[in-house]
C-alpha cells in the first residue's frame, strides 16, 4: 500500500532486456536510504520488488514482467529516464495523499501541458479509454504515475490535473509529462469497490 506522495525521483542508470521482461538499475537519493530485498517499492505508480541493492538502496534493481511492460509506460523507460519513487507505507507512517495500491489499471496521454497563473502552477489534460471516465469524479482522486492527485475537470476519455510547484519540484511531471507522453493511471480504490458492490447488491 501506498500514498502517492512521491519520495524522490531516480534515473534508469541501465536496461537489461530478459525475453520475457526487463531487469531495471535505478539511481536515487533517499533522505532515509533503508531499502532490502524483497521490499515494495511504487515505480511511476506501480508496485514492484527490489531484487537487489547497494548504497542502502541508493542503487537497486527490480524486475518487470512483459505483463507490466505491456500496461504500464515501462516499455518506454530507457537510460536516464526520470521516474517518481514511492517506498510502502508503514503502520506508523502518517497518512497523506490517498490509498493507492501499485496496481496500474490503464495509460492515459497527455493531451495539454500548459502554464497558468503566470507559470507558478502547470495545467495538464490526459486521456484515457472513454470507458473509465465513470472512475475519474471532479474533485475526486486519481493516482498518475504514481503520484496522488485531484481531479480538476473530467469529460468522457479526459480529465484535467493543475499542478502546484512543490508537485512540479519533486516529481517527473515537468520533465516527463511533454504532450504525447504516456502515463500510467490507477483509479481511487473506493470507486473502485462501490462499482463492485452496486453489481452485487
Amino acid at each position: 500500500m501506498f500514498t502517492g506522495l512521491i519520495e524522490c525521483t531516480g534515473r534508469i542508470e541501465s536496461v537489461q532486456d530478459t525475453g520475457d521482461g526487463k531487469i531495471f538499475k535505478v539511481a536515487t537519493v533517499w533522505k532515509d536510504p533503508d531499502l532490502k530485498n524483497g521490499d515494495s517499492i511504487s515505480v511511476n505508480g506501480a508496485c514492484h520488488t527490489v531484487t537487489s541493492f547497494q548504497e542502502n538502496g541508493n542503487k537497486f534493481e527490480f524486475y518487470s514482467s512483459y505483463k507490466t511492460l505491456e500496461l504500464t509506460n515501462f516499455g518506454s523507460f530507457q537510460v536516464g529516464t526520470k521516474i517518481n519513487l514511492e517506498r510502502s507505507v508503514q503502520p506508523h507512517t502518517r497518512m497523506g495523499g490517498h490509498f493507492v495500491t501499485g496496481h496500474v489499471d490503464l495509460t492515459g496521454t497527455i493531451l495539454l501541458s500548459e502554464e497558468k497563473d503566470s507559470g507558478n502552477v502547470r495545467r495538464f489534460v490526459i486521456s484515457h479509454d472513454p470507458s473509465f471516465t465513470k472512475y475519474f469524479a471532479v474533485r475526486g482522486s486519481v493516482t498518475v504515475d504514481g503520484i496522488s492527485l485531484t481531479i480538476v475537470d473530467s469529460k468522457p476519455g479526459e480529465f484535467e490535473l493543475v499542478l502546484i510547484p512543490e508537485t512540479l519540484h519533486v516529481t517527473n511531471a515537468s520533465e516527463a509529462w511533454k504532450v504525447g507522453a504516456k502515463v500510467n493511471l490507477e483509479v481511487d480504490l473506493i470507486a473502485r469497490y462501490l462499482e463492485q458492490l452496486g453489481k452485487y447488491s
